[in-house]
């Protein structure tokens, strides 16, 4: 008679867990049943409760976490007014006027300047140089010298001395625009930061 009863008390509190079953849906699309556990597939996902008949019983609506991007987001602006900041108290305390920051432009621009006057030399003579060697070219294919092979071989190396200076020529160039776009900005926030103190 024991066995019965406690039979029956088993099959009693054996009928509660299996009448509830949750169901959910996972960003794939497929679903995942479980009783106790619940698979890490179903978090924060809407979940549904079923009797042992697959009846819905309740549905749990997926919990509202932080969003994450939105968290990533509000840490990016607090670190960009930070930098902001920190990049106001140095111009700040570097310069004690525009005239200043002007100066220190001019001085930063000056050595790139003397580089160009250097570059544009030294492509004027390897151009001239370039030059010479057509003609002598077009005087040696036109009289059938032999001697076109061996010029055509000399103007490979002056070819690429020209690319190079003028592809340095205009890095040189872009960094002088670079510097004057970078102390125009330094010098519009200056103005408008000595602006807030008066």
């Amino acid at each position: 008679m024991h066995k019965i009863i406690s039979f029956a008390i088993i099959l009693i509190f054996s009928q509660s867990t299996l009448a509830s079953l949750q169901k959910c849906v996972d960003d794939a699309g497929m679903f995942h049943y479980y009783t106790h556990v619940m698979p890490p597939e179903c978090q924060n996902k809407t979940t549904v409760e079923m009797n042992e008949h697959g009846v819905v019983i309740r549905t749990h609506a997926a919990e509202n976490k932080p969003d994450i991007v939105e968290t990533a987001k509000n840490k990016i602006d607090a670190q960009q007014q930070f930098e902001e900041k920190r990049r106001d108290a140095v111009l700040l305390n570097t310069y004690t006027s525009e005239e200043e920051i002007d100066w220190v432009l001019e001085r930063n621009v000056e050595p790139i300047e003397l580089a160009i006057s250097g570059i544009e030399m030294r492509l004027n003579i390897a151009k001239n140089q370039l030059r010479i060697l057509k003609q002598q070219a077009d005087e040696a294919e036109k009289s059938g010298n032999p001697t076109l092979a061996s010029i055509q071989q000399d103007m490979i190396p002056v070819k690429r001395n020209v690319t190079q200076l003028e592809n340095e020529l205009i890095k040189n160039h872009a960094r002088i625009s670079s510097l004057k776009e970078k102390f125009a900005i330094d010098r519009k926030r200056f103005q408008t930061l000595k602006g807030q103190k008066l």
